[in-house]
């Protein structure tokens, strides 16, 4: 495994000096059913993290909504991680996410008003695990302005959020008041949501009704730190790959221009990372 890991690494680097790494899939063996839930949201997410990012990267979040909590995580992420348990179970090597994600999983104590919140670091270098702040959204109703989205009939509304000026179109035909990320408390579902220079767009195109097990998993390297220390960490890892890999223990080869192998140089080009939360 560390073999291919490493090959991985090096080609990645060879191609692009200061890509990001997508983390490592978790085996799915620690779990504790938190909730139920009767609602499930399956919704686009669009974002553009690094300054000067031409593509968007789009990730899949699921949000399970249940009586007491809600849960947003990303289903690229989990399905790798239900595949690398069965491999595991059958004695198989496990396969590596192959794509970037928002891998950030987060549990909303809907009654009480807190949050918990796991973030994966990138490769194998571990699991953020911290509580982060409440924030109840201020929406500002636009009224008269109307739009059509996938069939459902939408009203307007936008928000400050953390930082960032953000425009959503909800559905009063569905008086779902959770969404996805963060955003909460309007009259109706949230169809599409979208931050004004158009760096994080989610957007609904799946809801049904269920009776599924909302669960909480335990993974390998978790590691419990505080919100402030958490995004210190993540601005690192995002700002600098290279550099927070190496600061982790990760040993990693470039190929240089002439062909050889090194040690990645240590005046590494660092990007400017755009989080969705400023504040």
């Amino acid at each position: 495994m560390k073999k291919v890991l490493l090959l991985i690494i090096i080609f990645l680097i060879s191609k692009f000096v200061y890509a990001q790494f997508p983390p490592a899939p978790q085996i799915l063996d620690k779990k504790l059913c938190v909730d139920t839930a009767y609602i499930e949201l399956l919704y686009s997410f669009k974002f553009k993290n690094l300054a000067g990012q031409k593509d968007f990267t789009e990730d899949i979040r699921k949000i399970q909504i249940g009586n007491h909590i809600v849960k947003d995580f990303s289903q690229i992420v989990f399905h790798y991680d239900s595949l690398a348990t069965e491999r595991t179970k059958k004695g198989l090597q496990t396969q590596n996410i192959p794509t970037q994600t928002y891998p950030c999983e987060l549990y909303s104590d809907v009654e009480n008003h807190l949050r918990k919140e796991k973030y994966r670091l990138m490769l194998n270098a571990g699991v953020l695990c911290y509580d982060s702040q409440w924030i109840t959204p201020e929406w500002q109703f636009i009224p008269d302005d109307t739009i059509r989205l996938s069939n459902y009939l939408c009203n307007k509304a936008q928000i400050n959020y953390a930082g960032r000026n953000y425009t959503a179109w909800y559905a009063l035909d569905y008086p779902i008041s959770y969404g996805p990320f963060k955003f909460w408390g309007l009259p109706g579902l949230i169809i599409k949501i979208e931050e004004e220079s158009g760096l994080f767009i989610w957007e609904l195109y799946k809801m049904n009704k269920v009776h599924s097990p909302i669960y909480k998993y335990k993974y390998d390297k978790e590691q419990n730190c505080t919100e402030r220390s958490a995004k210190r960490t993540i601005d690192k890892m995002m700002s600098s790959p290279m550099s927070f890999l190496q600061s982790v223990g990760t040993k990693m080869m470039v190929r240089r221009s002439d062909g050889s192998f090194g040690a990645p140089s240590q005046n590494n080009q660092q990007e400017v990372y755009q989080p969705i939360e400023l504040k």
